[in-house]
């Protein structure tokens, strides 16, 4: 089986299932494990890198509001491929133009496939989706016992990390220019490290906040997670959020009760990581671990 994918959490799904052998491109996203680096990279972005926050805000707006691709694929190469399961996210539309072509919807871009390619779209949204999304892709390329092995693991997990509580609250931004709440999974993280979501319920988009939502809120820590940065760089924002006059009187700033996170491989992804996300949660409130402290200075 020649597969393609073009959803990083499928590609850890795909390795944890023993078939990365079987994986013939990825995303340019797709870098965990780091075996995957061998792998043909099928996808690139259309928003540059290393920009401010707010310009890829106004950037990925604007392409959503004018219907313009985030990301180009590679059609080439993914035909030269030839594959027989291609695994995507927000899969739009799929349907037989002729006899053996099918036109496809792939990361917003209009793709032309043999009609033997087989599309499946994942899009798990809490803990129980992805556990969803594994057993689908376990069946899918013939791991259903691996794939229910590990979801009976990670559901045993789940239930002995949810049995602690804190009883404190916090707000984990994953963006802060603008400011946008925890969404779809990372609130139950958030539960999950026996906390309480400040702003953001379980299974909900993450949406842009205001200033004044977030002095409501009243959290006893700040997190940050901005979506797809690593720990170094959510620990660099942290100065922005110092230096912020509108919400920097609240007292988890002034106390110095913020935290930094590796959201790309810990919170952002829809995979099994988020459990090892929800353990450095738990510990970094609770040991006030310096690792994942924000000093002011």
């Amino acid at each position: 089986m020649k597969i393609i994918s073009l959803l990083p959490a499928a590609s850890e799904i795909l390795c944890d299932l023993g078939v990365i052998d079987n994986i013939n491109a990825v995303s340019h996203e797709c870098n965990y494990p780091k075996l995957l680096k061998e792998k043909v990279q099928i996808t690139s972005s259309n928003i540059p890198n290393n920009i401010e926050q707010k310009l890829i805000d106004n950037l990925v707006s604007e392409a959503i509001k004018n219907k313009l691709p985030l990301y180009n694929i590679d059609t080439d190469k993914l035909n030269s491929i030839s594959p027989d399961l291609i695994i995507t996210q927000g899969l739009c539309d799929v349907c037989s133009i002729s006899k053996n072509k099918i036109e496809a919807t792939l990361k917003d871009k209009r793709c032309i496939l043999p009609s033997k390619t087989k599309i499946v779209s994942l899009n798990g949204e809490t803990f129980d989706e992805i556990c969803s999304d594994i057993l689908k892709v376990g069946k899918l390329v013939n791991r259903e016992e691996i794939a229910n092995n590990i979801v009976s693991k990670a559901k045993k997990t789940k239930i002995q990390m949810s049995k602690n509580d804190i009883n404190k609250s916090i707000l984990l931004l994953e963006w802060i220019d603008p400011y946008f709440s925890a969404g779809h999974w990372i609130p139950e993280q958030i539960e999950m490290a026996g906390l309480k979501s400040a702003l953001g319920e379980k299974g909900e988009k993450s949406r842009k906040i205001s200033a004044d939502e977030i002095i409501q809120s009243d959290p006893d820590f700040i997190g940050l997670i901005c979506c797809g940065y690593n720990f170094i760089q959510n620990k660099s924002f942290a100065k922005q959020v110092y230096n912020d006059e509108k919400i920097n009187h609240l007292t988890a700033i002034k106390d110095e009760r913020i935290y930094a996170f590796d959201s790309d491989s810990y919170f952002s992804r829809p995979s099994l990581r988020i459990l090892e996300g929800a353990k450095q949660l738990r510990n970094a409130i609770m040991n006030n671990d310096n690792k994942f402290h924000c000093k002011r200075n």
